[in-house]
């Protein structure tokens, strides 16, 4: 890729991730604090009346009070995944572990997860790309292999940290499931692809057994320049 072009997606996707950072901040303040306020007026209007509350007046109630519940579990889950807070407050590791058990859970998938015992310090740059591109890398399994199972395994190794992400389908059907029509999974490759070779890294994508099997890789040489203190500004739940 040229280098003015690599330049502007370096610059599109920084200018991504402040937007999403921006967005995530003005859902927690603002869309935050109306939450508050609604589930503080609840209380109050259960505390002073809801003693003359009747059946139905109850049960009606009773679901505002539910799906308020679940407006704010979807604003968590929306700003974590704009801006994921457990990478700015807690590192990657913590964000993946989120992520990934979050996502197979909802899809019904067994999942087994194991990182080294220690963290690499990396700048907020690579860990913000790194988490990007395990989303996009589990985005695209769920998509073309018809799973049941996810491995995830990271490993740090003679100056290098390596991701393997592995979907496996425990029932055989002999079916193998396409990439995507829509064009998304070609610009996630190409976004993976670009963000892991910022860092000196690289990407792969591969199959096994018939297609049914979906084994993403993603590496990156531990460098100086992604080895400093993480300093961002927090984004909080």
């Amino acid at each position: 890729m040229p280098v003015a072009a690599t330049e502007l997606l370096d610059q599109l996707l920084l200018w991504s991730e402040n937007e999403k950072a921006l967005l995530a901040r003005e859902l927690h303040d603002e869309m935050g604090g109306m939450l508050v306020s609604a589930v503080m007026d609840l209380a109050w209007i259960d505390q002073r009346l809801g003693a003359s509350f009747d059946a139905d007046s109850r049960a009606k109630f009773v679901r505002v009070q539910q799906c308020l519940r679940a407006a704010i579990d979807l604003k968590r889950t929306i700003i974590e995944r704009l801006r994921p807070s457990l990478l700015d407050n807690f590192g990657l590791f913590a964000a993946l572990r989120w992520l990934f058990g979050k996502t197979c859970a909802d899809a019904g998938l067994v999942l087994s997860q194991a990182y080294p015992a220690e963290e690499p310090a990396l700048n907020p740059h690579a860990a913000i790309a790194i988490y990007r591109v395990l989303q996009a890398a589990l985005s695209i399994l769920l998509a073309r292999a018809s799973i049941d199972r996810a491995e995830l395994n990271v490993s740090v190794e003679h100056g290098e940290i390596t991701f393997r992400l592995s979907g496996t389908s425990t029932i055989r059907t002999g079916a193998v499931r396409g990439a995507r029509g829509d064009g998304r999974e070609s610009f996630e490759l190409a976004a993976m692809q670009h963000r892991m070779r910022a860092l000196g890294g690289d990407t792969s994508v591969a199959r096994e057994l018939d297609g049914e099997d979906t084994i993403v890789t993603a590496r990156m040489p531990l460098q100086a320049s992604t080895l400093t203190d993480l300093v961002v500004d927090n984004c909080e739940l």
